[in-house]
C-alpha cells in the first residue's frame, strides 16, 4: 500500500530504469502498480527517481537533422496540433503537442500570426465573463456589444454600455440589451435596485437612470458657472 515503506527490489529498479525517461511520472507510477501490484502514489516514485538520479529527457524523440529541417519547413504555416500529428505519422513517433510546441519555442520557430489565430470570422468564444465575436481576421468584440451596434447600425456612443435587463451576460437578445451610461454602472450591480427577478423592470430602471444622470450634467454645468 502507498502508507507502507517502499522496499524497492532491483527488478523494480531496473524497470523505472528502462521506461521511465520518456514518460510523466503519472504514467510509470500506472505501470509499476500494474507490472508490480503495487499500490504506489505519484510522489512516492518521484521520490525514489529524483534520488535516484532518474531523470525525464523532456527534449526527447525529435533531432537534429531531417526531423528538425522538416519542422522547420512547415511549422510557419501549419497549427501545432496539425504539425504534431503529421510529424508523428511521418517519423513514427508518439510526441505530444506540448512537446512539440516546447521544442519549437527553443529553436526559435514560429506560426505565423494570421495561422496561429485561423479560426474562422464568426466564431464566438468565452472571454471571462463574457461572450466574444471574431469580427475579421485578427480582431475580436464582445458578442452584446457587436449585437447591440450591428442592431442599430452605429457603435455604442463614447461614454456608454451594454447592460443586460435579466443579469445573464450570455443573453445577448437584442430585447435583453440596454445602452446605458457608464456612470450609472452602480445602479446595474448586483446589490441594486435593478437586479429584480423582473428583466421589463430592471429594463426600466436603468433606462430611468440614464436619464436622470443625464438631465443632472447639464444642471451640475450650470451650477458651476459664476455670472
Amino acid at each position: 500500500m502507498s502508507s507502507k515503506r517502499w522496499n524497492v527490489t532491483p527488478a523494480e529498479h531496473d524497470f523505472m530504469v528502462k521506461h521511465q525517461a520518456h514518460i510523466t511520472r503519472a504514467q510509470l507510477t500506472a505501470m509499476l502498480n500494474d507490472k508490480f501490484g503495487h499500490n504506489l502514489s505519484v510522489e512516492k516514485v518521484r521520490s525514489y527517481t529524483k534520488r535516484s538520479g532518474l531523470n525525464r529527457v523532456i527534449r526527447t524523440m525529435i533531432t537534429d537533422g531531417p526531423e528538425h529541417d522538416w519542422i522547420a519547413k512547415h511549422q510557419l504555416d501549419t497549427p501545432r496540433n496539425e504539425l504534431t500529428a503529421t510529424f508523428n505519422k511521418r517519423f513514427g513517433k508518439s510526441i505530444s503537442i506540448m512537446q512539440m510546441n516546447g521544442y519549437c519555442q527553443r529553436k526559435g520557430l514560429y506560426m505565423d500570426d494570421l495561422i496561429r489565430n485561423r479560426k474562422p470570422v464568426g466564431t464566438i468564444k468565452r472571454h471571462g465573463r463574457f461572450l466574444r465575436i471574431k469580427i475579421n481576421a485578427t480582431q475580436w468584440q464582445t458578442l452584446h456589444r457587436f449585437t447591440w451596434e450591428r442592431h442599430h447600425g452605429k457603435k455604442v456612443p463614447e461614454g456608454f454600455m451594454i447592460a443586460f435587463a435579466d443579469g445573464n451576460s450570455d443573453n445577448v437578445d437584442i430585447d435583453n440589451l440596454v445602452c446605458v451610461p457608464e456612470s450609472i454602472s452602480l445602479v446595474i450591480s448586483h446589490n441594486n435596485k435593478a437586479n429584480t427577478s423582473d428583466p421589463n423592470l430592471n429594463k426600466a430602471i436603468m433606462l430611468t437612470e440614464a436619464l436622470n444622470s443625464m438631465v443632472k450634467k447639464p444642471i451640475k454645468r450650470l451650477g458651476s458657472l459664476r455670472l
